[in-house]
C-alpha cells in the first residue's frame, strides 16, 4: 500500500470507537438533523448509523484515521465499489436502521442517499473515487486534521489518474475543499427539504 503519512487504516476493531467520533462530528449536521428529527434518538443512537457507514466503508473501500486516537476519520470508496446493491447494504447493517431510528427516519436516510446517487450518476461516467464522510472530532477541529486525512489520498489518486467526487451541505466546507482543487459541479436544494447540497469534483492533476 502507498505511504499514507502516518494515517492508520481502520479495521472492524475500530468501528465502535470511530462511530462515536463521527457521531460527535455530525451531531448538528443539517442532514442528520432532518433525517433523524427525534432528538433523543439522534443523541442516543446516532452511532449505530455510523457503525453501518463504517462497516460498508471498511468492507468495500478504505477508511483512515489520523492516529489511534481517531482525531479525524475519512471514508473512501474506490471505482466499481461506489454504487452497491440494495442487498449489500441490507447484509451489512441497513436492516437495523428502522429499529434504531424508526421508519420515517429510515425513509429519509434512504431518500437523501437516492438523490445524491442520482446526481452523481448523471455526472460520473468514468471511474472515480468517492469521498464521504470525512469528519473530525469537535475537540480537534481547526487543527489541520482534515487536511492530514486528505493529502496522502489525493497524491495516491493523482497517480491513478482518477477524479474524486464528494458532497457537502455546509457552505463553510466549500472553500476548504476548493483549497484542495475541488470545484462545484452542481448546487441543489434537496427536494422536500430546505437543505442545499453542493456536489464537488476534483480532477486528477497528472
Amino acid at each position: 500500500m502507498p505511504e499514507m503519512n502516518g494515517l492508520i487504516k481502520l479495521s472492524k476493531k475500530h468501528i465502535k470507537p470511530a462511530s462515536h467520533v463521527l457521531s460527535r462530528a455530525f451531531q448538528n449536521d443539517p442532514v442528520i438533523r432532518w433525517q433523524i428529527s427525534d432528538v433523543n434518538k439522534r443523541l442516543s443512537n446516532l452511532h449505530y448509523f455510523w457503525e453501518f457507514v463504517l462497516q460498508i466503508g471498511i468492507k468495500y473501500g478504505e477508511v483512515y484515521g489520523t492516529s489511534e486516537d481517531l482525531e479525524g476519520i475519512a471514508v473512501w470508496r474506490p471505482p466499481k465499489k461506489v454504487n452497491l446493491s440494495y442487498w449489500k447494504y441490507v447484509k451489512n447493517g441497513a436492516i437495523k436502521l428502522p429499529f434504531k431510528f424508526g421508519i420515517k427516519a429510515t425513509k429519509r436516510i434512504t431518500f437523501f442517499q437516492a438523490v445524491n446517487d442520482s446526481i452523481r450518476n448523471i455526472y460520473m461516467k468514468v471511474p472515480y473515487w468517492y469521498l464521504g464522510p470525512i469528519g473530525v472530532d469537535p475537540k480537534y477541529q481547526g487543527k489541520g486534521f482534515a487536511g492530514m486525512l486528505l493529502r496522502p489520498m489525493l497524491r495516491r489518486i493523482d497517480k491513478e489518474n482518477l477524479p474524486i467526487w464528494l458532497e457537502t451541505n455546509l457552505e463553510r466546507n466549500i472553500s476548504f475543499y476548493q483549497h484542495f482543487d475541488f470545484y462545484i459541479l452542481e448546487e441543489i436544494i434537496i427536494p422536500k427539504t430546505n437543505i442545499v447540497n453542493w456536489f464537488m469534483i476534483r480532477e486528477s492533476e497528472t
